[in-house]
């Protein structure tokens, strides 16, 4: 089954607004990037990471760089989390 792009849409518009909420919540800031899928995850004024979307078929949320810093793995554990708590009637995938 084909997912169209307007579900696809609104689910990338609905994941981006709890892992917003989520992150501000806990002191993060996020900002878009003009005319990209990218938003900025700041976690200090000089250290941010990039949070992307991959579209079909990966379909997921990719946080760069990829390393083991311990920062870095705080944040992904807090986008996953408000990703788990949205509805699964948006066009997602049962895991």
């Amino acid at each position: 089954m084909k997912k169209s792009k307007a579900t696809e849409a609104l689910r990338v518009a609905t994941d981006i607004a709890a892992i917003k909420a989520a992150l501000y919540k806990r002191g993060y800031r996020l900002r878009k990037q003009p005319k990209q899928p990218v938003w900025k995850v700041i976690d200090t004024p000089d250290h941010f990471y990039k949070l992307t979307y991959q579209p079909a078929p990966i379909s997921a949320w990719v946080l760069h760089p990829q390393n083991n810093d311990i920062r870095r793995q705080a944040i992904e554990a807090i986008i996953q989390d408000a990703i788990k708590k949205q509805p699964a009637n948006l066009g997602r995938r049962a895991s």
